[in-house]
């Protein structure tokens, strides 16, 4: 047995073959480097290990215990995976397989976004490599969303295993012989109308769906986080009326997808299937056409005069962008014109505080911008403050 000691995290990398003949005294070893390097993490790295048999696991449920917290197992390989799995350690311990080393070199990329970018990686596989800087958490949260996604019935691209891919991990998908709606759009614009009216009857279809309590988490946490970090940009009284002005939309248990927009809406034979759902949960439909309103009217015009003949961060130009709003909200309304003005004067306020505090949140964000997008929610959101949180939400 050997141990690292790296950024308050305690590993005890397992070798070779862990049984009666040998766990008490592995245990004794163990419990002498918990109490020499105290740390807030501790983690098994199994990757040298062989076998364990059930003594073995009853050390590692005697070091859970005393933790008091979960205790990661990771790089399992198959054959002692399934000896955890058969035992239902799987259940008492944080088990990881061993993932596998993927390279993308050569291959067809299929699309690329803020967090990573998706290859061709075989006929039936695809996968999305993430930004060096994503963290295995956030990766694994992924695919997770996407797989309970999935199993509520929403289309969307089967998630398989998480790999490593050079100082990258990356997620496997099934291949779908499919483009973005995007691309669809550059490639044929008279098809504009016909996919934003599909797709904004595809988002009320998902609004119907029910998500069981728990099962994912709750949309809203991303509009709070997000005000969390910008304390430098604002008094804890502007602060507070952000999160009062998230908190006066009802919590609901439909399905959100959090990011819904052309690029991250594809074409598969036909039908509709979403991507990019690490930002998928539960919430109230709300704030998935405050988000659409944001990225498909405002990105691009709050402060700045664009070219409506630009191509926007979502890959069509931007009067395009408007126009697919126009119709997309227009359908998902089922053409009530009162229904799509009072909608759009809702969603626009927050759409704005939206624009805002996202531009600035990002890492790259210039003092001097940082004044004029603060000031700009004091002069045409907070003005609004009291009118906003007696807002129906009834859509």
């Amino acid at each position: 047995m050997k141990t690292e000691f790296k950024n308050d995290t305690l590993t005890i990398l397992l070798e070779g073959r862990i049984d009666s003949n040998n766990t008490g005294e592995t245990e004794m070893q163990i419990m002498s480097e918990l109490s020499r390097n105290p740390a807030s993490k501790v983690q098994i790295d199994a990757e040298s290990l062989e076998y364990i048999s059930s003594a073995g696991l009853r050390v590692l449920l005697k070091v859970r215990k005393q933790l008091k917290t979960s205790l990661p197992v990771l790089n399992v390989s198959g054959e002692v995976y399934d000896i955890f799995s058969v035992t239902g350690f799987t259940e008492l311990l944080d088990v990881h397989r061993k993932m596998r080393e993927v390279s993308v070199e050569g291959c067809e990329v299929v699309g690329e976004g803020a967090n990573g970018t998706v290859y061709r990686l075989t006929r039936d596989e695809m996968i999305k490599v993430f930004k060096y800087n994503v963290p295995l958490e956030a990766v694994e949260a992924e695919r997770e969303a996407s797989h309970k996604t999935f199993m509520l019935g929403v289309p969307c691209a089967i998630a398989f295993d998480t790999v490593k891919c050079g100082d990258s991990y990356g997620t496997i998908y099934e291949m779908l012989n499919a483009g973005t709606l995007s691309e669809r759009i550059n490639a044929d614009h008279d098809r504009l109308p016909e996919l934003a009216r599909s797709s904004a009857r595809l988002l009320r279809q998902l609004h119907g769906i029910d998500v069981p309590e728990g099962q994912m988490p709750r949309a809203s946490r991303l509009l709070h986080n997000t005000i969390d970090n910008l304390t430098g940009d604002f008094t804890p009284e502007e602060i507070a009326k952000m999160h009062a002005l998230y908190d006066a939309i009802p919590e609901e248990n439909h399905f959100v997808h959090n990011d819904y927009h052309p690029k991250n809406i594809m074409e598969s034979n036909g039908e509709l299937m979403l991507i990019d759902l690490g930002d998928a949960g539960a919430g109230n439909p709300a704030i998935d056409l405050i988000h659409c309103y944001f990225v498909l009217e405002l990105t691009g015009h709050v402060l700045r005069g664009v070219s409506d003949d630009d191509i926007g961060f979502i890959g069509i130009t931007y009067r395009d962008m408007r126009e697919f709003w126009n119709i997309f909200v227009d359908e998902y309304c089922g053409g009530d014109k009162e229904k799509v003005i009072s909608l759009q004067e809702k969603v626009k306020p927050y759409a704005l505080m939206m624009y805002i505090t996202t531009a600035l949140a990002h890492p790259l964000m210039t003092q001097e911008y940082r004044k004029i997008y603060a000031d700009k929610f004091r002069n045409e959101v907070l003005p609004r403050f009291d009118e906003m949180m007696s807002f129906s939400w009834e859509i």
